[in-house]
This record gives C-alpha cells, structure tokens and sequence, in this order.
C-alpha cells in the first residue's frame, strides 16, 4: 500500500513537473500573437529589460501581464472554464455572460441613476445651446437584455425611462422603440441591432418626424450583400463554442449615391466599409464606425431635408436607413468631440433633430463630452 501511494505521488509530480515545463518551453518556441481576434484586442508583448524597469519593479509586472497572454492554448482554456461553469456547475452566468437560446448576452444589472441624469442633462445643454425653435425628437435603443433575460436580474429599463421622461426638455418628442424589436433583431455574438431587421424602426422614427418616404420600402428596394464571418463583442467574451454571425449590409439607389465625409478622414468615402469585417471591429462596416461628426449626403433622396442625429454605435447602422428620405444626415458621437465645439462644425438651422442612445451609453451617460 506504502508502494503504491509512493508511485501515485512521484507520478503527480512528474506530471505537475512535466506541464510546467512542457508548456514553458512552448511558450519560449512558439511565436508571440499580437492580436487576439476572439477578445478583439492587442495581446501584450514581451516586455523590455533595463535596470529601471526591474527596480521600478514595472518588469515583473509586465512580464506577467505578458506570460498570461501569450499562454499556450489560452483560448482553449478559457473555453474549458466557461464549459465547467456552464455544464458541470449548472452555473447562470460566466462572468456577466450568459446564452439565451443561441444568443450570448451579457448581464447589466446595476442602474446608475446619476450617470443617465448626467446623460438627459446633456440633451438639454445641446438644446439649449443650439436648437431653438427646432424639431427635436429622442429615442432609447433597448438593450437586448430586454428581450432575453427571462428571470434573470436586469437593468431597470422602465426606471430609467422615467428619469429620462422627467428630466429631458418636454418640447422634444420621446418615440418607444421598445416594442418594435425582438431577441432575433440583434446579433447573436453582439450587442448591436442587424440592419437588415431595423426597418420598422427607421420608419418609425421617420413618421414620428414627419418624414413622407417609406423608408423600409425604397424605390428599387433594397438590395442585401453580406460578409462572414462576424465576430461580435461577446464571441471572444463568452469563451463558449458559438458560431459567428453574418453581417448583412442594405443598399439602395440612393444610399449607391450617397457620399461620406468627417472630420477625422479626408476626401469621400462611401456608407459601408466591407473590408472592415477583417479589422478588429467588424461593426466598423457602417458608417465609418467611431466617429466625432460624419456627414453623409445623397443627391437621390425624396426630398431636400435634413436630419442630425446624436448617437452612440447603434446610429452607425441606422443612419444609412433615412438617406431615402433625408438629402442629408449628420452623425455626432459626444463621447469624441465636447457638445461646446459642436458648433464650430455643424451649423443648427432648419434641420430635423434626433437623440438616439442605447440604455448601455445612457448607464454611462458621463461618457458624453
């Protein structure tokens, strides 16, 4: 009996020893990754070694940071980790993530009450300063939380649309997305709405603002193109074993014609981006993705309007929508460019106004500059 307990602890360490060691020299053969397409973020690298980074002590801490990222089969083990957590330990969640049907959503459960005053305080400031006397109208773009947490703890959405009822200067118009979408309208590994499942909602807003196109039925209609695959935010997140999605794009004679410009690139460039699917976002097809202020012009809309539009991420793929009806759409993100300098490139005057933030930014609401 001795014996044999003698083997089984000379054979753990053994294999302990042999992991250690096999799976260090595989770190030091294989070569470094730089990016990490499932996390969509840049992996670090090995750190530099100086005397002042070992006695700041900033090496070791660095080279940790490092070791973790570049170990072998990283992403596997993660995997195996949100497996037991799902499968062995019948656990709801892995780390906020969690799967409703095929869908991977991820838990916000907290509402910070004075970040999404913060955020309607912002909509009046921009009123206030620059639009008198304008047709303004506001919408909130549910999380699909909404739409998939079932029993689960989620945001108080109805407490944060009183706040924002409450606060927001009553002259603008409040427009309900919240019935018009389902679980099915987003993304299976993102946060974002489809666009090709969006139309209601554009024409929604297009007839809470007086807009006579039929913005989900264009003239020659819409034709679809799409690009795979698309790896959303949650894909790298959840570690799970899913599929990535397909990225449908809508054209139309008069988004074909439209031009784009912004302050961050120069010349025109068109609505959609297909190569963007490669690059870390892959959300970045529409509109130009991340932007201060874009403006997009169409010489084939219905008429000679114009929309500006106050957005998060969720507007990049809903703005091409309106260009049927509107001759010109402005696209301001307040997370890059400070409300006091929006003026010193946009001018305010006989424009249609829209706030479209999703109930994720208005949680963050001091994110608007």
């Amino acid at each position: 009996m001795k014996k044999y307990s003698k083997i089984k602890s000379i054979a753990v360490v053994a294999v302990t020893l042999g992991m250690l060691f096999g799976f260090g020299i595989w770190s030091i053969i294989l070569p470094d990754t730089e990016v990490s397409r499932a996390e969509r973020r840049k992996l670090e690298q090995a750190p530099e070694l100086s005397a002042q980074s070992v006695f700041s002590g900033t090496y070791m801490t660095d080279l940790e940071t490092y070791w973790l990222d570049q170990f072998p089969l990283r992403d596997a083990w993660r995997s195996i980790k949100a497996m037991v957590r799902f499968d062995v330990f019948r656990q709801l969640d892995n780390n906020g993530i969690y799967l409703s049907g095929d869908s991977v959503c991820k838990m916000e459960t907290q509402l910070k009450e004075d970040q999404v005053k913060y955020a309607a305080e912002k909509i009046n400031e921009v009123m206030q300063t620059y639009l008198e006397g304008m047709p303004v109208y506001w919408a909130v773009v549910p999380d699909k939380n909404v739409y998939a947490a079932g029993d689960r703890p989620q945001l108080d959405t109805n407490r944060m649309l009183d706040i924002m009822r409450q606060t927001v200067n009553p002259q603008a118009t409040y427009v309900d997305l919240f019935g018009l979408l389902t679980l099915d309208d987003y993304y299976r590994t993102d946060t974002h709405w489809r666009q090709e499942e969006i139309l209601p909602v554009a024409q929604a807003l297009g007839e809470a603002m007086d807009m006579p196109a039929d913005l989900s039925a264009p003239a020659g209609g819409f034709t679809r193109h799409t690009l795979e695959p698309f790896y959303g935010v949650y894909f790298g997140q959840s570690a799970l074993n899913v599929q990535p999605d397909t990225l449908c794009y809508l054209t139309s004679e008069a988004i074909d014609a439209a031009a784009m410009t912004g302050l961050e690139f120069e010349g025109e460039r068109p609505v959609y981006d297909p190569a963007a699917i490669d690059s870390m976002d892959g959300y970045n097809v529409f509109a130009g993705g991340p932007q201060a202020i874009v403006t997009i012009e169409s010489p084939k809309a219905q008429t000679d309007r114009e929309l500006i539009i106050f957005r998060d991420s969720f507007g990049s793929s809903l703005s091409p929508l309106f260009l049927e009806g509107y001759s010109k759409v402005t696209l301001i993100d307040l997370r890059y460019i400070p409300a006091s300098l929006v003026g010193n490139y946009v001018t305010f005057e006989d424009q249609d106004v829209l706030f479209l933030y999703s109930t994720s930014l208005l949680n963050s609401g001091m994110l608007l500059r």
